[in-house]
């Protein structure tokens, strides 16, 4: 097993991954576009990022800067666009990065031929959920491609992209999102955008809180998102997947370094929550009141052998069940989900900042 992991730019960080199989480190300057918001990202300069390639590389791990925007706008096709892209990959290939995470296959073709020096993976945000999606990044040349989250339980999809796919394949851990969700792309989208709000000094992300509101209105939502325990990696290395990707760019080092220690364990008694990004609860409202025992979900991945989700529960209880072997309520699920969804109705209702206008008559 090798693990992908958020780096936090602390030296203390790189120490610690002496003991787990960290194969590579990913991340960027707070300032680059991406999937996460700069204002939640580990902020430093470009001299600390140098310094941090080199420590890391000291210990035989790679850095792979993340550049993941599923939109820029078309800045990339502008004549400004052309010198910072320029500038930006010859100066990664200077510092000893390894590589690049990327969702636009522009970009992707473009460094493949222009900086050979530079390994490419292409991101979970590009939707590689096919078999033909992969091979065509793989013509592109992509070193790497992080699969889909919300393919991670389509046993049969994943054991075909890895019979006809040449290239690594990457399966990510740890990200709870809603069951195929429906503001993905839309979320994608606005972050890469968030820098604009954010600078302006108004900030919302819908999809986030929206996706807490309906795990709070309906808590068998975690149990539907595609996260895999510790304890299950050995069924997706039977299939022949390697590398395993640990997601939390906006999280700590402590938070960080519990996932790893988790998985390189292959097992973690406590609160499943501790370990998946969008389970732990939203700013001002505090930790989502719901405990997830891990301990009590073994054998829970067996079901989905067999399962085809993307046809929909159609009366399915089984998630359900589940979630009552495991969950232990420890607040008022419903009170918070209703917080969250009064916030949001400021929003849409216009209150926030001004009512809305009103039809002429």
């Amino acid at each position: 097993m090798r693990l992908i992991v958020p780096t936090t730019f602390e030296r203390s960080f790189i120490e610690a991954l002496a003991d787990h199989p960290v194969d590579r480190i990913y991340g960027s300057l707070s300032s680059e576009a991406g999937a996460r918001a700069k204002a939640w990202l580990p902020q430093g300069g470009e001299q600390e990022l140098e310094a941090h390639i080199a420590d890391a590389r000291s210990r035989g791990i790679g850095f792979y800067y993340t550049m993941n925007a599923s939109c820029s706008g078309n800045r990339e096709f502008s004549g400004e666009g052309q010198r910072w892209l320029a500038e930006r990959f010859g100066w990664l290939v200077d510092v000893g990065a390894e590589g690049i995470v990327s969702a636009s296959p522009y970009v992707i073709d473009m460094v493949k031929q222009r900086y050979p020096e530079l390994r490419v993976s292409v991101s979970t945000i590009a939707n590689i959920d096919t078999v033909e999606k992969a091979l065509f990044y793989e013509r592109l040349g992509t070193d790497t491609i992080y699969l889909a989250d919300y393919i991670n339980r389509d046993f049969k999809l994943l054991k075909a992209m890895r019979k006809r796919v040449s290239c690594e394949l990457v399966v990510a851990l740890n990200l709870g999102c809603l069951m195929h969700c429906p503001l993905r792309d839309y979320h994608s989208n606005f972050i890469s955008h968030a820098s604009e709000t954010l600078d302006k000094g108004c900030y919302l992300d819908y999809s986030l809180a929206r996706c807490t509101q309906i795990k709070s209105e309906s808590p068998v939502e975690l149990m539907k998102a595609p996260w895999i325990r510790p304890e299950d990696i050995s069924k997706y290395e039977k299939m022949g997947f390697t590398t395993f990707k640990i997601a939390g760019r906006e999280m700590g080092s402590d938070w960080v370094l519990r996932a790893i220690a988790a998985y390189t364990a292959r097992s973690y008694s406590g609160n499943l929550n501790d370990l998946i990004i969008g389970f732990g609860g939203i700013d001002p409202f505090g930790e989502f009141p719901v405990y997830l025992d891990n301990r009590r979900l073994d054998g829970f991945i067996d079901f989905f052998a067999k399962k085809d989700c993307r046809l929909g529960c159609n009366g399915c209880n089984y998630c359900e069940e589940w979630l009552q072997r495991a969950i232990s309520v420890e607040g008022d699920v419903q009170h918070y989900g209703e917080r969250i969804g009064r916030l949001i109705k400021r929003f849409t209702s216009g209150s926030f900042k001004a009512p809305l206008a009103r039809a002429s008559s």
